[in-house]
């Protein structure tokens, strides 16, 4: 039997947008265009991103096609499944590809959006996934807190670009 190893990864940014715009950019599942793909690995760079499905439905799919890499075993296609969003409470959860990282497994997030005053809110990305060989626990942690550091950069970059706001298109 395989050994298998149970991961979490966790980060926290604040965005210098509100709320309402923050959630309407993520929630906008098949735009990428705040991502900056500032990742070291090559294999992470996005290099195209469409929806599956509906607008404003769930679940709806996000694919993303990253650029070739030289790690055997990676999918160069992602599907990042919306599976449940609440805007109520700012709070949506989606799974990712099996091996979107050597190894990794049932990767389910979740991210949440708290307001915060001066048309700020901070982001917290949690997520649990499992890791067999040949994937290393530790390298899957650190990526996906990396990522996670980027996605908060990008988020605010590009919602700062467009002074604080975002409207979907279409």
């Amino acid at each position: 039997m395989a050994a298998i190893q149970r991961g979490m990864a966790r980060g926290d940014g604040i965005i210098e947008a509100d709320i309402d715009n923050t959630w309407a950019l993520l929630t906008d599942w098949g735009n990428m265009d705040w991502w900056g793909n500032d990742l070291d690995q090559g294999a992470m760079t996005a290099a195209r991103t469409y929806l599956e499905g509906e607008k404003g439905q769930v679940p709806r799919t996000k694919v993303i096609e990253r650029e070739s890499g030289d790690e055997t075993g990676v999918a160069h296609v992602n599907r990042e499944v919306l599976i449940h969003e609440d805007s109520a409470t700012h709070r949506l959860y989606y799974t990712c590809s099996n091996g979107l990282l050597l190894g990794v497994n049932n990767y389910l997030a979740s991210w949440t959006l708290d307001a915060l005053e001066g048309a700020r809110c901070r982001m917290t990305v949690t997520a649990q996934f499992d890791v067999v060989e040949p994937g290393k626990l530790e390298e899957a942690r650190n990526t996906f807190e990396a990522v996670y550091e980027l996605i908060f950069k990008g988020v605010g970059s590009y919602l700062a670009k467009r002074g604080g706001t975002y409207t979907q298109a279409g």
